[in-house]
């Protein structure tokens, strides 16, 4: 058996940072290195198929409403996923929804279902503009738009440390941070979609769904074009990423 199955949830209203593209970067990369890919697209009320990776986009506070009593049910399946190594790739709102709880501003705050070890403040203090954050496998670059502070349970740290942009998970000591890691689940503040900029981080997801699935990854050949064209992207990022943004105007 040479699959790998990628499930999306709720892409039509957790999808509007171009999560679709973390989703067709993942299935590409993978074909391009001889695995064959399903990909499944759930909504509220669907069943939850047997799943090697899960992306879980962004999206708004009444989008966040009204999936997480949906998603609160699949809270055991997905901790189960979790357990036997798999990869949950988590974007914006819908990472705010695997803490235990979003507080916001106006009307009530959002109880999440608890699957990693945070919970969620919004605040005025919008975080728009590029971000670079090192990671321990390698340098995430791309763009935050957000408005959330997240704060980590006891013994939780951020993923990566923040050298350009501001980040929403900080350290104990202040430093700007970005990302939580727990097994294989994967929450970030990166949109733009994160993937197509990022191909190592791509390589990693990949690599550890493989690995659980008792499969092998290894990158192709083939991709060395386009990853340059991500390269290169990366390179005027970087250059770029001291300057700050009240919108998104690119």
């Amino acid at each position: 058996m040479t699959a790998l199955r990628i499930v999306q949830l709720y892409p039509v209203l957790l999808g509007v940072t171009g999560d679709r593209g973390n989703v067709d970067v993942l299935a590409q990369r993978a074909r391009r290195a001889g695995l064959d890919v399903t990909i499944d697209s759930v909504s509220p009320g669907d069943d939850l198929p047997d799943a090697d990776i899960i992306v879980l986009g962004n999206g708004p506070l009444s989008a966040l409403r009204s999936v997480v009593d949906d998603l609160r049910d699949r809270e055991p399946a997905l901790r189960a996923h979790l357990e036997r190594g798999g990869v949950i790739l988590a974007i914006g709102g819908g990472a705010e929804l695997l803490g235990s709880r979003i507080g916001v501003l106006d009307g009530d705050d959002l109880d999440g279902i608890g699957l990693l070890p945070y919970r969620v403040d919004r605040s005025r203090d919008r975080r728009v503009g590029y971000i670079v954050a090192e990671a321990p496998e390698g340098r995430i670059v791309g763009f935050e738009d957000h408005a959330s502070v997240y704060r980590l349970a006891d013994g939780a740290g951020p993923y990566a440390q923040v050298t350009a942009g501001k980040g929403g998970v900080p350290y104990a000591d202040g430093r700007a941070g970005e990302g939580v890691r727990v097994r294989n689940a994967f929450a970030l503040n990166v949109q733009g979609p994160l993937l197509p900029l990022n191909a190592w981080f791509a390589d990693l997801l990949l690599a550890e769904a493989a690995s659980a699935a008792g499969l092998s990854y290894e990158r192709s050949g083939e991709l060395d074009l386009v990853d340059g064209y991500a390269d290169g992207a990366r390179a005027a990022i970087e250059e770029r990423a001291t300057k700050h943004f009240t919108a998104i105007d690119l």
